[in-house]
């Protein structure tokens, strides 16, 4: 696992919405994880989940997609015995819609939770981080949509994630999505007044093959650009090398070594410096067109990240990147024989695993999801005002 070795600091880091202070690494052989940083994060069993929650009141809310509720039983289970009641909120194919949040708002304004818990993919993450900051005041979705903020402290908010990633997760933002039009837009939050991430490597253990190779090439891709971001400098590149160069390896092991619990703790771990990396840069253009894509076709964003990372790579976006042949020996077996370029040792890594390289694989049609490429620009804002449409419908249209 991990341990903290040192803790670093800079104006740049604090005005960059990081909801952590960097970190450097060192391997150390532990069966159980703690690091101290907000949110707190912990890799570990759900017996564990009561650690600090109890502090946090008596009620709780916890938000779950359908498909999870054995998963979802077990923590009610848990906190029940720190004394702690809950009310499930449970959906079949839950996402951050605008739709799904007012009802969930309403149902923890109605039973005066004092805290969210939340269990599923990124998805629905980002709702139960929208519940959390949004509860205490009387903005609705649409309020959200519109650029609103909550004017009073949001709650307190457990995490796990069940596919053992989660892009955002020191990022103080959400994702959101219009139920009628399928618009994505992506939400500033205000840090809440506590949190906790669980990782449990036994959740993240029972998804398939495929499931496991697609959520480890999300990994990647936000590791990826973390890397050749224009914020990127000598910390963030620390990590993300360390998380592009392990999420590649994984990938080649996934087929054979999925089931092995030593390879869903380095799964885990991969997972969290991904998630350092992204939170020091921010999410990258590529990303935030697979969420815009994902949200306009209704479609995985795992599946969507996994086929557009070769393209993205291709684009203009980092076209003449002087990182481009060190990320390629950091994707390839070993550098000594890794080409110049990395959206072919991407092709060649995806493609022994059977993953999709064009969007209609998916069931996606270009047609309909052509203005994501205008959600991606309005998402992107200020930050990269060099961009504009033309840059992702070109990637869209030669993914299709």
């Amino acid at each position: 696992m991990f341990s903290a070795s040192r803790q670093l600091e800079s104006r740049r880091y604090r005005e960059a919405g990081l909801r952590v202070l960097p970190f450097l690494f060192t391997r150390i052989e532990m069966s159980e994880i703690d690091l101290k940083c907000t949110p707190k994060v912990s890799i570990g069993p759900l017996a564990r989940l009561g650690t600090g929650v109890s502090e946090w009141g008596s009620r709780a809310l916890l938000i779950a997609d359908k498909s999870l509720e054995v998963r979802a039983a077990d923590i009610q289970d848990q906190l029940d015995s720190e004394g702690i009641s809950t009310i499930l909120f449970a959906r079949e194919g839950i996402s951050s819609d605008t739709e799904t949040l007012d009802e969930a708002l309403s149902l923890a304004r109605g039973s005066h939770a004092d805290m969210i818990g939340v269990l599923g993919g990124e998805k629905v993450l980002s709702l139960g981080r929208l519940v959390a900051s949004t509860s205490r005041s009387i903005l609705s979705a649409a309020d959200l949509m519109s650029g609103r903020t909550p004017d009073k402290p949001g709650l307190p908010i457990l995490e796990i994630p069940s596919s053992g990633r989660f892009t955002l997760l020191f990022r103080n933002e959400a994702l959101l999505n219009d139920s009628q039009s399928q618009r994505a837009v992506l939400v500033p939050l205000e840090v809440p007044p506590a949190e906790t991430v669980l990782i449990d490597t036994s959740i993240t253990g029972k998804l398939p093959v495929r499931a496991s190779a697609l959520s480890m090439a999300s990994l990647l891709f936000s590791a990826v650009e973390a890397f050749l971001s224009p914020r990127s400098d000598f910390f963030s590149d620390i990590q993300a090398r360390s998380a592009i160069r392990t999420a590649a390896g994984l990938l080649r092991e996934v087929k054979e070594q999925a089931v092995d619990p030593d390879y869903r703790i380095r799964e885990a771990e991969t997972a969290v410096l991904a998630a350092f990396s992204t939170g020091l840069t921010g999410l990258g253009p590529g990303m935030i067109l697979s969420w815009a894509v994902s949200a306009a076709s209704e479609t995985s964003k795992a599946g969507v990240a996994a086929v557009l990372l070769a393209w993205v790579l291709e684009s203009p976006l980092y076209a003449g990147s002087p990182k481009l042949k060190e990320l390629a020996g950091l994707i390839a077996d070993s550098a000594e024989d890794a080409s110049d370029s990395p959206a072919g040792e991407v092709r060649s890594l995806f493609g022994r695993l059977d993953l999709p390289g064009r969007l209609r694989e998916l069931g996606v049609e270009l047609s309909n999801v052509l203005q994501a490429s205008a959600w991606a620009v309005d998402i992107l804002g200020a930050e990269r005002p060099d961009l504009n449409e033309g840059v992702f419908r070109e990637i869209l249209d030669l993914s299709s």
